[in-house]
Parts: C-alpha cells; structure tokens; sequence
C-alpha cells in the first residue's frame, strides 16, 4: 500500500484520503487485483479508523464483504482487536454485513455472541436488532449464535439471544440441530449449566404460533425435551450418564416420544391438514373478495333480525273481544308484529343466509389458523347474539317454535366454530411429538407465503 495512503488511514483523515484519490483516482482499483486482497478497509476496521472505514465502505461498498486471506471480513478485523465503535458505524451502512461469512462460515454475531463483557452484550444486542435473520446463520457445524452461546457457557450472552428472541417469536431456533443432530438443550445439559437448563424447560403459557392467546392456561416449554441427537439420544439421556448435577434430570422430567420427520411426513394427513386442503384458498384476491362478500352478508342478515318486516310492536295489550270474535291479538311490547306462518319464513331464510355467510368465512379462515383464533371467537360471540335477538324478538304465541329454531342453528353455530379450535390443538399436539432438524426460520411445513 502506498506510504502516504496508508498514513491517511492510520491518522484517519479523511481529508488526506480523498486528495490522494484526487490525484490518483485508481487507488483503490489496485486493493481488489488479489482474490483475497487485504483492502484498506481491512486496514482501517483493524486499526479501528471509524471515519475512514466508513468512507472506504461508502466508497467501495464491496470492500466490506471481501475475505483476506485469513478469511476475516473489516467486520470480523473490528471485533477481534475491540474496536466497537467501528463495527456499529459499518452495520449503520450496511445491516447485512452482520451475516458475511468469514472463517469457518462464522458471521460477526457467531463471534460476539461467544465473548463476554458488558460491551460485548450491548453490541449482540445492536446486532440482533439491526438484522433479524441473522440468528438462522450457521457455521460450518451448523451452529447458530445460540449454540456457540451456551457452549462457550456464555450464559449472559444466551440471556439476551433468549429474550430477544422470545420477543420476536423466534423461539423455534432452540430446537435447531448442529452437525452432531445437538440442540441447545442437549449442549446445556452436556456441558452442565443447570441455569441454561431451567430457562429453556420452565412452564410457559401456552402460545399460539408463539403468540400469547387470551390467557390460556395450557402449559408449554421453550424447546423439546424429546428431540434426539443422531446418536439417538435426548437430553435426558445424556443427564443419566452421570456427568451433571441431579437436579437437570428432575427440570427434564419424562420425555415422551418422539416422531421423526420422516414418520411424520409417511403418515396420513392429520384432520386439520384435509381441511386446511380442502377449505384452503391460495389466491389473496379470491379470498379478500370472498371475505368482503361474507361480511356484507353477515351484516345485512344481522340488521334484518334487528329490523324485521313490520317492525315491532310499542305497547303491550290483552285480548280485546266482543260478542262475536276476538278483533286483536295479544301482544307485548318489542316483540315482532309480523306473525303466524311468514315468521316462520323470514326466520329459517334470514337464520340460513346468516348461517351461510359464518361457514364461509369459518371455511376461509381455516387454513390461517392458528392466527384467526380471535376471528372464530368474534364469529361466535356475534352468533350467539344474533340468535338470542331471535328468541327475544319472537312473538309469545309463537315463542316454542323460535327456541327450535334458535337451538337447532345454535348447536351448528358452536360445531361449525369449535370444531376447527378442537382439531388444530389435536394437530399441534402431533406437531409437538415431531422431531426434526431445522436450520432456518420459519417451518417448512406452513404454507409458502401468498403471492398478489
């Protein structure tokens, strides 16, 4: 590198900088002849030259993801000799050099995540805030942040990567596998770290897609205690071996059976899955459009119940009879003055259209499960109101047959609603016994994303 370069960078001037480039605009040209040259932005990330670095990394974008030989990115060179300052003004420019790939396929998170100290913690926690993803980057043996963490028994380090991704509903990187089919929970109980070990099989509230539910009371764990490595063994095997504290084995519990990928994958479809196949509609537009309709249905048929042909009566009133015939039928206030066989009539057709229009929606909200819990609670809680308003409204004289109609339409209200909550938790349940390794966000088994 030229001398006079080189001071520029080391007396991180930028100033300097950009008069030699001034006077030989190809400077920087010369840095990229090599495959794996050591740029001046290695030069400067290692020296801990922040405005220079960051001009370099304006300048040459490129210059920020190029490996030197040793296989270390600026990124990488900042970490190693502490200079933090330097790696936040580079991830300020670019989020995603927290996942450039150095030796051994280690990013800079694998990296911090495996030191210790207070500023060490406070830049894993600018690194996981600034680039969600990067937490499915893997290393060469297939070890995420997590795992580097907890086999480094960085405990405060996995502290943060536990609370952070609890927040951002990405607790399912726990039960990712390394090369040796090792999740975390098998490397805590390997190397001993009862704290590691409490945290990850305490009970939780149950959640829904990892997404807290209406206070449900069902109990849950961070990660699965059955999952087995490829030497067939789960966590609570290797507590047995003798090698850890006794309490790790009574925090495990029982671990029950595990159903493999495969096993899974050769069974029948579950109950929910034909469903979800069958009532399922792939194009967004078709199922807004469905939707839109549904809704306006609902919303007429309800106004109807509320607003029927004829209204309703204002007072109350007691046979009036003469000597011959009764001249007016007895009624009471609110009830529907339309009666005998046309309340009937408008009842069933009014009850069948509104009935309709819940099934629709039921069948288009299904394969969105479990995010359209609160949609079949809401549907419920309105059903229930519409066919109490049918009970209420009904004429006395005719009140016997709206309690058939209204019970008739109230059971397969309730079927048609909680039918679908009862065979999802039956499909979870099956999902829970799965064991399989994963190694990015997000389950392969969920449908791909729509597309418009």
């Amino acid at each position: 590198m030229d001398k006079k370069f080189q001071e520029a960078i080391l007396n991180d001037d930028v100033d300097a900088l950009h008069t030699l480039l001034v006077q030989n605009p190809i400077l920087l040209d010369r840095a990229t002849k090599e495959p794996f040259p050591n740029t001046p932005l290695h030069v400067a990330a290692a020296a801990g030259k922040t405005q220079v670095a960051v001009e370099l990394a304006t300048l040459r974008p490129s210059f920020a993801r190029r490996l030197n030989p040793e296989g270390f990115s600026p990124m990488h060179l900042a970490l190693q000799h502490d200079h933090f300052q330097t790696a936040r003004a580079l991830v300020t420019i670019d989020p995603e050099l927290i996942r450039v790939k150095g030796r051994e396929r280690i990013t800079p998170l694998h990296y911090i995540a495996e030191r210790e100290g207070d500023a060490e913690l406070e830049l894993l926690a600018d690194f996981l805030c600034a680039c969600k993803r990067s937490i499915e980057d893997i290393t060469s043996r297939c070890q995420t942040a997590v795992h580097i963490a907890v086999k480094s028994c960085n405990i405060k380090a996995f502290d943060v990567l536990l609370g952070w991704m609890k927040r951002v509903y990405l607790t399912e990187v726990l039960d990712w596998k390394d090369e040796d089919g090792n999740t975390v929970l098998h490397i805590a109980v390997s190397t001993n770290q009862p704290q590691v070990v409490k945290l990850l099989t305490e009970d939780r509230p149950f959640l829904f897609k990892n997404r807290p539910f209406l206070g449900c009371m069902y109990r849950d764990r961070l990660v699965k205690v059955n999952a087995k490595n490829f030497l067939g063994k789960t966590a609570l095997d290797i507590s047995r071996e003798g090698h850890c504290d006794k309490e790790i084995p009574d925090m495990l519990g029982t671990a029950g059976t595990s159903l493999t990928l495969s096993q899974f994958l050769s069974g029948k479809l579950t109950l929910f899955e034909k469903c979800s196949r069958y009532f399922g509609i792939r194009d967004e537009q078709t199922g807004n459009m469905i939707l839109v309709v549904a809704t306006l249905i609902a919303t007429g048929t309800y106004q109807a119940a509320l607003s029927p042909p004829g209204g309703y009566w204002q007072d109350d009133s007691d046979p009036v009879t003469n000597s011959t015939s009764i001249v007016q039928k007895p009624h009471m206030a609110g009830n529907m003055i339309l009666g005998g066989s046309k309340v009937y009539f408008f009842t069933v057709l009014n009850s069948l259209a509104f009935y309709t229009s819940i099934i629709t929606i039921w069948a288009t909200a299904i394969g969105l499960l479990p995010d359209t819990f609160i949609v079949y609670l809401s549907v419920l809680i309105l059903g229930l109101t519409f066919f109490v308003s049918i009970i209420v409204e009904f004429p006395k004289a005719n009140r016997f047959a709206g309690t058939l109609i209204w019970a008739f339409y109230e059971i397969l209200l309730l079927a048609v609603l909680l039918l679908p909550i009862l065979v999802w938790f039956s499909h979870k349940a099956i999902q829970n016994r799965m064991d399989a390794t994963k190694r990015r966000v997000g389950s392969f088994l969920e449908s791909e994303p729509r597309r418009r």
